[in-house]
C-alpha cells in the first residue's frame, strides 16, 4: 500500500511539471520571456528644467534677490532669473514654473512658501526670459498672486542670521491647460494640476546673506 501511494504521488507531480512547462514555453511562444522576439522599449527621457542664471545644487546668485541693484525688503529688486527646458512629454498641453522655499512653512501647515508661480505656460513654449513683469505675459501665460498682493515674482530676500535657505524651482507638464483668470492663488492652481501632471522636474539652489 504505501509502495502504491508513492507511485502516485510521483504521477501527479509529473503530470504538474508537465502542465507548468507547457504555460512557460507558451508564454515564451509569445514573447513573454527572454528571447520571445519582442524588443525592450528604449526609455524615455525625463523633462529637464535647467537655468544659464545658476547651477542646479549650487549658490543662487544676489542678482535673484530682493538685494540685487541696490534693493532691500522695503524696496525689494524683483528680477527672476531665467529658465529653459527640454524633452517635453508627449500630450503636454501648458506648463507651470513654481518656486517655493523649503525651509519655511506659514501658518505651520504642510505647504512651503510660495515666491512664484506662473501657469498656462503654453506648450510649444521652451524657455522663460529673465526680468518678466508683473501680471499676464505677451503669451498668454499668467503670475500667480501671492503674498503681499504680489502678481508676479517674488524674489528672495532671507535676513542676514538667518543662514543657508533653499529654494526650489519646480517645472510641470499638464496634459490641460488650467480654466483659472490671471492673478488665480497657488492653492486654486495646485488643485486644478491635481491629476493632470504629466512630468516634472526641479532645480534647487541656497542662498545666505552675508553682513
Amino acid at each position: 500500500m504505501k509502495q502504491r501511494w508513492l507511485v502516485g504521488v510521483v504521477v501527479l507531480l509529473a503530470a504538474a511539471g508537465t502542465v507548468v512547462g507547457q504555460e512557460r514555453g507558451g508564454r515564451e511562444g509569445r514573447g513573454g520571456g527572454q528571447g520571445g522576439g519582442r524588443a525592450a522599449e528604449a526609455p524615455v527621457p525625463r523633462l529637464k528644467l535647467t537655468s544659464s542664471g545658476f547651477t542646479d545644487g549650487g549658490a543662487y546668485p544676489l542678482d535673484f534677490t530682493c538685494y540685487a541693484n541696490g534693493g532691500n525688503a522695503q524696496n525689494p529688486s524683483t528680477v527672476n532669473p531665467p529658465f529653459s527646458w527640454t524633452n517635453v512629454p508627449r500630450g503636454t498641453q501648458s506648463f507651470v514654473l513654481a518656486l517655493n522655499g523649503t525651509d519655511n512653512h506659514p501658518n505651520k501647515g504642510i505647504d512651503m512658501e510660495m515666491f512664484w508661480v506662473v501657469y498656462n505656460i503654453p506648450a510649444t513654449a521652451t524657455s522663460i526670459a529673465q526680468g518678466l513683469k508683473p501680471g499676464d505675459l505677451p503669451d498668454g501665460s499668467h503670475q500667480a498672486t501671492g503674498q503681499r498682493n504680489i502678481a508676479g515674482y517674488r524674489a528672495p530676500c532671507a535676513p542676514v542670521g538667518v543662514g543657508r535657505l533653499h529654494y526650489m524651482f519646480t517645472l510641470f507638464a499638464l496634459d490641460t491647460t488650467l480654466s483659472l483668470p490671471g492673478g488665480a492663488t497657488e492653492t486654486e492652481i495646485r488643485k486644478a494640476m491635481d491629476g493632470h501632471i504629466l512630468g516634472a522636474s526641479i532645480n534647487v539652489a541656497a542662498f545666505e546673506r552675508q553682513p
